[in-house]
């Protein structure tokens, strides 16, 4: 019988025991915590799956050198990082791991908007420093009951975004051109059918979209010339929707009263972005409106076995001859 090969090419350190534990003795599993491309090329040439997380991309010069690959499968949601193109040309199955985090990450989405509105980042630094800061005088914290939040893309992580808002007492209104008419009477939410209208009243933005041609840097200047000024703008999709420039000019200018990020667009963060600079140097103008965390929205420890093991499951299936069950280029 065949022994398989399955490569898993960055982001995981060894060793990769709930992978091995899936696929049992007939798979040897191969784990390259790789950086870059160039450095999974050699181990592919004789690969039947890969286990692809986000740090390597795979592109054509990848899809070259494969000549037993059957299925690629993204460790997450997000597939911007392989050429599904040319994976399909080549009949290569690309599958990702849609449901695996949808509530850490929505816990996560509410956390960021919590920790903004309550301004628990300042109250925690003031606690710290003792008696002379042990106020809450000067704060600026809103109440959330009543504010407007707005959804880019609802689909399952925006659905659950939309669903916890309730629980607040807060509006939802979301724009998705994608999504079947009626869904919004079925879940009591409001649609918009343009994105501008959606900017011009949402209170807090939040982001859960894909990284498409379509919405790569969909914040950008016009974007945040369109947006009720002093929302709350919340990403834990993908950090390359947003612009981080332009997010510098439009906090620079209180267009956005506070902002939190789990994914940027360069990760971790160029030091020399203005934002990024700003906010390490904790300058006064930003101080305790942008919270960042370390694409970490998907993560607990549930989250992170059920991640791994339904990835690692979707190639054992296609092994075993039978159809993938989160194909998204075939």
């Amino acid at each position: 019988m065949k022994k398989w090969k399955v490569v898993v090419t960055d982001r995981l350190t060894p060793p990769a025991d709930i992978e091995e534990e899936v696929f049992g003795k007939d798979t040897r599993v191969v784990v390259l915590n790789a950086q870059k491309e160039e450095q999974i090329l050699q181990e592919i040439k004789d690969a039947d799956g890969l286990l692809v997380w986000h740090e390597v991309e795979i592109t054509r010069k990848s899809f070259s050198r494969m000549k037993c690959c059957k299925i690629i499968v993204r460790v997450g949601v997000g597939f911007d990082n392989v050429d599904i193109e040319e994976a399909a040309r080549r009949k290569i199955y690309v599958c990702n791991v849609p449901d695996y985090g949808v509530n850490d990450v929505a816990d996560h989405t509410w956390a960021l908007i919590l920790s903004v509105y309550r301004s628990l980042e300042e109250f925690v630094c003031r606690a710290r420093n003792g008696a002379k800061s042990w106020s809450w005088e000067g704060a600026k914290s809103k109440r959330l009951t009543g504010e407007t939040l707005g959804i880019i893309g609802l689909g399952r992580i925006g659905t659950a975004v939309a669903m916890r808002a309730k629980g607040f007492g807060v509006r939802v209104v979301f724009y998705d051109p994608y999504l079947s008419r009626g869904i919004e009477k079925s879940l009591g939410l409001e649609r918009k059918d343009n994105l501008i209208e959606l900017l011009a009243e949402s209170d807090i933005l939040s982001f859960h979209t894909p990284l498409t041609n379509e919405t790569r840097n969909m914040a950008d200047d016009n974007f945040f010339v369109a947006l009720k000024p002093g929302t709350v703008m919340i990403n834990t999709a993908r950090g390359g929707l947003i612009d981080l420039d332009a997010l510098y000019r439009a906090m620079k200018k209180n267009k956005v009263r506070a902002a939190g990020l789990d994914v940027l667009s360069v990760e971790p963060p160029n030091a020399h972005c203005p934002l990024i600079k700003a906010w390490k140097l904790n300058a006064p103008w930003l101080q305790y409106r942008l919270q960042i965390t370390p694409h970490c929205a998907f993560y607990s420890q549930g989250a992170f076995y059920e991640m791994r093991r339904k990835a690692a499951l979707e190639i054992k299936r296609v092994f075993e001859g039978k159809a993938p069950l989160n194909c998204i280029n075939m």
